[in-house]
């Protein structure tokens, strides 16, 4: 495995001039039309990795804060943007991991171009979105599973919803989200919707003291990106290790034995319907709604999770994810308050 360091011929901003531009687009006295013209400027180049670190650190320092949990926790938060369409495979991934013994605390918010967020899978699973820190500290030490719903840790993007709506463009905010959870994770999946950024992905996590990370880009059947890994195509993963950023690594399907999915086998249509399919997968495969092609998907990404979690090395995944296969044909159950599972 070699040391990569990342580069780009555009000169980037100075750390702190990006985490000082940062602090002006959150400030309500700054004019919503200057917001707009630095944000599309912004928009004509990918974003350097030391910009994305210091727009996040900037966000940080900021936020509702979330004490550290005692315990290392894992996260497996992407970017979003592939529209890919597909089921809710990272936070089924996340509450999977949960019931395997694996603390989580998932970051994320409602969708913003997918069918269903990661929160409106949650609310509708019947998971209250107001439970507070000290309420979410306790779910992780009963249950091992806590959701930090984005908006209510950085409330101060809120004034920049209806400026980025405007624009009508990805600015760099859409990428900013896996870099936000205020728990500061020592474990992350990462999934990056598009190839280019992963690399300056990884870079800023590294900058953030993850203590070991997979970065992620899968490729679907028509060789459309995916900020998840894929069982349609291969899966670029960028290992991120105590401050550094390691050699990407790619994983084909049916090397680690995951067989071929029907076409649109991951697909949802609307919230409803991503609902039921993670309602079955929790019921396992004697469900008539189970889709095993959501099983393969998920026990891949949970699969990453685990071999993170082990201090496995990335030869482990394929039994990793046998593992979780297995695990799903009888369903597992919510690692959710009571309440929900009642």
């Amino acid at each position: 495995m070699t040391l990569l360091t990342t580069h780009n011929p555009i000169r980037p901003l100075p750390e702190q001039t990006a985490k000082e531009l940062m602090r002006m687009f959150i400030d309500q006295d700054t004019d919503a039309l200057l917001v707009g013209a630095c944000l599309a400027l912004l928009a004509q180049r990918a974003p350097e990795a030391q910009e994305l670190h210091a727009f996040a650190e900037a966000l940080l320092e900021v936020a509702v804060p979330f004490a550290k949990p005692t315990l290392p926790v894992l996260d497996t938060c992407g970017t979003g943007g592939d529209g890919a369409g597909t089921a809710n495979l990272s936070t089924l991934a996340a509450l999977f991991l949960a019931s395997l013994g694996v603390p989580i605390v998932k970051h994320g918010n409602r969708a913003a171009t997918s069918v269903c967020g990661s929160a409106d899978l949650l609310e509708g699973l019947g998971y209250d979105l107001t439970r507070g820190p000290e309420q979410l500290h306790a779910d992780l030490a009963t249950k091992g599973f806590a959701f930090l719903f984005a908006p209510a840790y950085h409330p101060l993007l809120g004034r920049l919803k209806e400026i980025r709506s405007r624009l009508g463009i990805p600015t760099v905010f859409n990428l900013l989200g896996p870099l936000l959870n205020p728990a500061r994770p020592e474990f992350q999946v990462l999934g990056v919707a598009r190839e280019d950024l992963v690399l300056p992905m990884a870079a800023a996590l590294a900058g953030q003291g993850v203590r070991r990370a997979f970065v992620i880009h899968g490729k679907d059947a028509e060789g459309r990106g995916m900020d998840e890994a894929s069982i349609e195509g291969p899966t670029s993963v960028v290992e991120v290790r105590d401050g550094s950023v390691f050699t990407k690594q790619v994983l084909v399907p049916r090397e680690l034995g995951i067989p071929v999915p029907a076409r649109g086998a991951l697909a949802v249509t609307d919230r409803s319907e991503a609902l039921a399919v993670a309602k079955a997968l929790t019921l396992g495969d004697s469900h008539p709604g189970f889709r095993p092609a959501v099983a393969d998907a998920v026990a891949l990404q949970a699969g990453l999770g685990l071999v993170l979690h082990r201090g496995l090395s990335l030869d482990g995944l394929g039994s990793a994810y046998l593992e979780g296969r297995q695990a799903l044909t009888v369903g597992f159950r919510l690692p959710l308050p009571e309440a929900v599972n009642a």
